[in-house]
């Protein structure tokens, strides 16, 4: 997906989804940035094609759960999952080309961000 597609995609799920995507998170995503506190899906949104790793609640998901289905869900209702997403992109760090790094996330927001 190139940037002006992850832009558009995610200014559709602006519109269909308004509940999801707190105001002040709006331009950090479509800028392609990262910020702490943010769900995997908007980090999704913001940083594009990725990488990961989850670790499922297990108070919540059943062994072997589909990994995207725990990641995606921390948007609705965050539970104790821990997720490591990995990206490569110009927009986290302008003034760089590609830089790679990564975003790990607790109850549902990005505590850290690593490159």
């Amino acid at each position: 997906m190139t940037p002006d597609e992850r832009r558009a995609y995610a200014q559709t799920m602006f519109a269909q989804h308004p509940e999801l995507f707190p105001d002040d998170r709006r331009q950090s995503i479509l800028n392609g940035v990262i910020e702490i506190g943010m769900t995997p899906f908007e980090a999704r949104l913001a940083g594009g094609a990725f990488a990961y790793k989850v670790v499922a609640d297990k108070a919540r998901w059943p062994e072997n759960a589909d990994p995207l289905k725990v990641m995606w869900a921390q948007s609705m209702q965050a539970d104790d999952s821990e997720i490591w997403m990995m990206f490569k992109n110009s927009s986290q760090y302008p003034g760089d080309s590609d830089t790679s790094f990564r975003v790990y996330f607790e109850r549902g927001g990005a505590i850290k961000l690593r490159n």
